[in-house]
């Protein structure tokens, strides 16, 4: 039998002062003094935790209002791959980056880093997702190339991170590097890597002590007004039109260290990233788009789910709306409550996506979400949608993430939606369903969807099966649900074959996938 024995050690930085760190992107001598020292001694891409052949040391400080960091990355500067672009558009350069979870207990991981030239990098991490780099915090940073590599500084304000009520911070920090010094993509840690975990920034595993930051609870007031007049000059005489005018409010209140509100009165959305263009020729289903409103992605990783129950860029164009946002020590909780003016229907189809514009509604989101450590967590979710021309929505998901054996994850979900319609028709379509119409008849129906996946992931393969039905009367009147009445299988195996040669990494990938009706 063997006997295993695991040693836990919590490092305590020394408290410094923002006066002993001058932002430059320089590590100067001295200023890092008495600072916890990382190591960046794996390599995990391509190879899996294998000795580094570049020397990567990060550093790390704190007092009452930031967190300060020092990262000197080696190499030769000629074969830096860096650009300057927008923020969170140069994961494909060399980089590096924090990697903490500030709960220390795997319910999400956060990456805020530089490329070399500084183009800010931050995404958070949950397990069973994929990052999501819509997450954006305000920090400084200043990088700086020298003839043994490169350097940069940061400088991360705690007010901007979510962190656990206690006295004393204690969370889990470790450090990434990305480099391309060898021809190839190279990506380095100061921690290993668990071919089983989703969640990377998860596994960075060095606790360290963080003293009492001093949390600057937030009170944020961005009020706005935006004036238009038209004139026009027939002859001689100009003549100004009435001025059109849009006044509205947004705002952020923090009850304490762990939650918020955040509210919005007629939000201007207008300064907000447009959609990367897309190819619709000949697509008979709904195409779905990132989240880029500053309101809705905060905390939207709570809503992640296989089954899409909630899509938050299918309210419009609120009015108004309010956010409370939990993260306690176990549980986490998010609702929201909003009325959006031009509500998009979508209802599910077997071999197409109906669509039109349902008007006003009230949309309510309800998440729980309790943290069972080890990665894993259960939750439920709840929406309803009350439309203004008479209908309504709702939908009910239990959703489960587990971990076991150190090498399976188990993720569940069942949904249930009950559809109630109004006599306003906005689907111009005769088609039927489950010997229903689309059109808007007054008909109410409920439909269920299932999801189970299975997944084995270790040093040199992978394998998993996936089981999803979706009835043919099922909707999510606040999610995203464009095609519907099926059943898929899903099989999957892959064996990966690494080395120190010419060839570092081979994947090998067999998938096997079966889609009928719901009918079988």
């Amino acid at each position: 039998m063997k006997q295993l024995l695991f040693l836990f050690l919590s490092l305590s930085i020394t408290y410094t002062s923002a006066e002993s760190i001058q932002l430059d992107g320089t590590l100067s001598s001295g200023e890092w003094d008495e600072a916890v020292v990382f190591d960046l001694e794996y390599e995990v891409m391509p190879s899996r935790n294998t000795p580094s052949n570049l020397k990567t040391t990060a550093y790390v400080k704190y007092d009452e209002k930031y967190l300060y960091l020092g990262i000197k990355a080696y190499g030769d500067p000629e074969k830096i791959r860096a650009t300057l672009k927008n923020r969170d558009q140069t994961w494909n350069e060399d980089y590096v980056a924090l990697m903490a979870d500030p709960f220390g207990d795997d319910r999400y991981g956060i990456l805020i880093g530089v490329n070399a030239l500084g183009v800010q990098l931050d995404e958070k991490h949950t397990s069973g997702s994929e990052p999501d780099d819509s997450w954006d915090i305000l920090f400084r940073s200043s990088t700086a190339i020298q003839d043994d590599g490169y350097s940069a500084e940061l400088i991360i304000p705690f007010s901007e991170l979510q962190f656990p009520e206690t006295e004393m911070q204690k969370w889990q920090l470790g450090f990434i590097r990305k480099s391309y010094q060898a021809g190839l993509q190279t990506v380095f840690a100061s921690f290993k890597n668990l071919p089983a975990e989703t969640c990377y920034a998860c596994q960075a595993d060095q606790e360290v002590l963080l003293g009492s930051p001093e949390k600057i609870y937030r009170n944020y007031v961005y009020p706005y007004i935006f004036l238009n007049q038209n004139g026009d000059r027939p002859v001689k005489d100009f003549k100004l039109q009435n001025p059109d005018y849009e006044i509205g409010v947004t705002g952020l209140y923090d009850l304490s260290k762990t939650s918020s509100i955040e509210y919005t009165v007629n939000p201007d959305f207008s300064q907000v990233e447009s959609d990367v263009p897309m190819i619709l020729a000949n697509q008979t289903f709904a195409i779905s788009y990132p989240e880029k409103r500053t309101f809705f992605i905060k905390g939207s990783e709570l809503l992640k789910s296989d089954m899409q129950s909630v899509y938050t860029r299918s309210i419009t164009n609120p009015l108004g709306a309010v956010k409370y946002i939990k993260q306690g020590k176990k549980n986490s909780t998010y609702i929201l409550q909003a009325t959006d003016s031009d509500s998009p229907y979508l209802a599910a189809g077997e071999y197409q996506s109906y669509k039109g514009n349902a008007g006003k509604s009230q949309v309510t989101v309800g998440r729980f979400k309790r943290n069972l450590g080890n990665k894993s967590h259960f939750g439920l979710i709840a929406t309803n949608r009350d439309y203004q021309s008479g209908g309504s929505g709702s939908l009910v998901e239990f959703d489960s993430l587990i971990n076991f054996l150190d090498d399976y994850v188990l993720d569940l979900n069942y949904a249930r939606s009950n559809t109630q319609e109004g006599n306003v028709n906005y689907l111009d379509t005769e088609d039927t369903f489950a010997g229903r119409t689309y059109a808007m008849d007054g008909e109410s129906f409920s439909g269920t969807a299932k999801n189970f996946r299975l997944r084995r992931a270790v040093d040199k393969s992978y394998a998993g099966i996936r089981f999803k039905d979706v009835s043919p009367t099922y909707r999510a009147h606040v999610g995203f649900v464009g095609r519907n009445d099926y059943k898929s299988r899903n099989y999957w195996y892959g064996r990966t074959f690494r080395s120190q040669g010419t060839v570092r990494k081979i994947t090998f990938h067999w998938n096997n996938r079966n889609r009928l009706n719901y009918k079988g």
